[in-house]
């Protein structure tokens, strides 16, 4: 006994020791996680692909109960695990079983099988093999040390987490009261893993290697199990696995020489033949800051009879095939994927500064329909390519409008009329400058001052004397020799008689006048009458001598 707590003493030594080499953890994203029994990480008896970060570690204190048929027995542990990374993709681990306690609740301790001496209910447990006695007694248990290799994992963006997981169970527990074989076990896993959001779910293969103690063969099995993590609410967490045991068909524990005797004078058989165990466990666990972690679970034997079917009048207990499960620990997390930070945006590019432009004419002063070139002299200061776009209300732009010259033709008024550059870099900015050409119409035509003297008639009369029709064939001939020109003929008199009288008179002396000229060929429609009367005299009424002179035609000379 005391070689074997030197031996656990010296295991757990060398972890810690492990365990405080790497404990300044590297900082890195992590997600939290859990301790299996075996110390690894993982879910409780289900192992995760994931290890520790370099420089990581975990500690925990489990209690964890399993039941088996075989004698109907009840196994408990009181363990503490440690584990550590190293490098990243290593990771050491190990549990240290202060406490192994085994109770057989079969009555008799043992049977001596059936008639071919192959026992089942009475039988021997593989893993303890040498309990002899209905209660072991709190005694120390085997020591395991291993070891996890990551392959792949989804911190590395791979599909899948990957490891390999080896350990070996050091003989440290009591063989003489049934909690340890007294041999070195080992195991050989392949692991693997995915998490995808906040559910994780994880399954592992492999192969247990027993040696046999003195006096009794064993099994050797291939182990197994699924799990699957979820949140439950705000920290907690919930889980669920199912794991067992794959024996060898028909394989049997098999007694040699005197055989296992119990205190009640009962005989173990020679045969035990054994059934693959099946263990469903449900728990929940809080993860809570800094890593740590507390959890309480149930396991449930889902190969197990009830103690009826044994056949030797024991009442069936519900509670043979529950265990309960409770650990509370430290983990510093596995990793996260941590994509390279972004790059240093580029620095923002210079404000746009909008180019310059000045417009000149040549010339800037022209005439009707006239031509003119004009240029815009534009530049930008951060070196943009330009368009151009010309805009005049009026006269005609000749060339391509977007280009730095062009020509101008200028419309059939004269004035001023702007025309307006505007000049755009394609970024945004622009500017408009804009140039007034002047045009100019060209000059009048000198007008033609044609006078005609007034028509004179006698008092109270519109005929025409001699002197008036030579007058008129100036007229005439004036007319005859410009076809633009026209004659409005007013007809006046002088202020002698009514008005209404004088109204009728001065129209009868227009008309004379009018058709003496159509008379010689003349237009009507060259020639227009009104008349005034009395209303417009061009001399005092009050004297004869002027009087008479307001008794006349006028002919008001109008060019079309």
């Amino acid at each position: 006994m005391k070689r074997n707590l030197v031996a656990a003493a010296v295991v757990a030594g060398v972890m810690a020791s492990a365990t405080g080499t790497v404990y300044a953890q590297e900082g890195a994203e992590t997600r939290p996680a859990g301790a299996t029994f075996l110390g690894d990480t993982g879910l409780w008896f289900v192992p995760t692909a994931e290890v520790l970060g370099s420089g990581g570690f975990s500690v925990s204190a489990q209690s964890v109960v399993v039941n088996r048929e075989e004698g109907f027995s009840n196994i408990r542990h009181g363990l503490v695990t440690v584990a550590a990374g190293v490098g990243g993709r290593v990771e050491v681990f190990g549990s240290v079983r202060l406490l192994t306690r085994i109770d057989r609740d079969i009555r008799p301790l043992f049977s001596p099988g059936n008639a071919s001496g192959v026992a089942r209910y009475g039988g021997l447990l593989n893993d303890y093999p040498l309990v002899d006695d209905q209660f072991s007694g709190n005694q120390m248990g085997d020591v395991v040390a291993g070891v996890k290799i990551n392959l792949l994992s989804e911190e590395r963006l791979d599909p899948v987490a990957l490891a390999i997981r080896g350990f070996a169970k050091l003989p440290t527990g009591d063989s003489g009261a049934g909690t340890s074989t007294g041999e070195t076990d080992g195991e050989l896993d392949i692991v693997i893993s995915k998490a995808a959001g906040n559910v994780e779910v994880s399954g592992f293969a492999g192969f247990a290697l027993r040696r046999d103690p003195a006096d009794v063969d064993i099994s050797n099995s291939m182990r197994w199990g699924v799990g699957v993590g979820g949140p439950l609410r705000g920290p907690l967490q919930l889980f669920g696995e199912l794991h067992g045991e794959l024996y060898p068909a028909d394989d049997r524990i098999v007694q040699r020489g005197p055989g296992l005797a119990g205190p009640d004078g009962s005989r173990a058989a020679t045969w035990t033949q054994l059934r693959n165990p099946l263990d469903v466990t449900v728990g929940v666990s809080w993860l809570g800051p800094g890593g740590l972690f507390a959890s309480a679970g149930l396991t449930w034997a889902a190969v197990h009879s009830s103690r009826s079917d044994a056949g030797r009048g024991l009442s069936s207990s519900g509670g043979d095939r529950v265990g309960a499960l409770f650990r509370l620990g430290y983990h510093s997390g596995v990793r996260l994927h941590m994509p390279p930070p972004p790059d240093e945006p580029p620095p923002p590019p210079p404000a746009n500064r909008p180019p310059t432009v000045t417009v000149t004419c040549n010339p800037c002063e022209v005439g009707v329909g006239e031509e003119t070139e004009l240029r815009a002299d534009a530049r930008d200061p951060d070196g943009d390519a330009l368009t151009y776009r010309w805009n005049s209300p009026a006269g005609e732009l000749l060339g391509s409008r977007n280009q730095a010259t062009q020509r101008w033709r200028a419309p059939d008024t004269g004035g001023p009329v702007p025309v307006t550059v505007t000049v755009s870099d394609g970024r945004g900015g622009s500017v408009s400058e804009t140039v007034t050409i002047q045009v100019v119409e060209p000059p009048a035509e000198p007008s033609r001052e044609i006078a005609f003297e007034d028509v004179h008639f006698e008092f109270d009369r519109f005929n025409l004397r001699p002197a008036a029709t030579r007058l008129l064939d100036e007229v005439f001939d004036a007319m005859q020799a410009d076809p633009d020109l026209e004659i409005h003929i007013e007809g006046h008199t002088c202020n002698i008689g009514t008005a209404e009288y004088n109204l009728a008179l001065g129209e009868r002396r227009a008309n004379s006048v009018r058709e003496y000229l159509a008379g010689r060929g003349i237009g009507n429609d060259r020639l227009t009458t009104v008349s005034y009367g009395e209303e417009r005299p061009a001399h005092d009424n009050s004297l004869e001598a002027t009087r008479r002179l307001n008794r006349r035609a006028v002919m008001v000379v109008r060019m079309q």
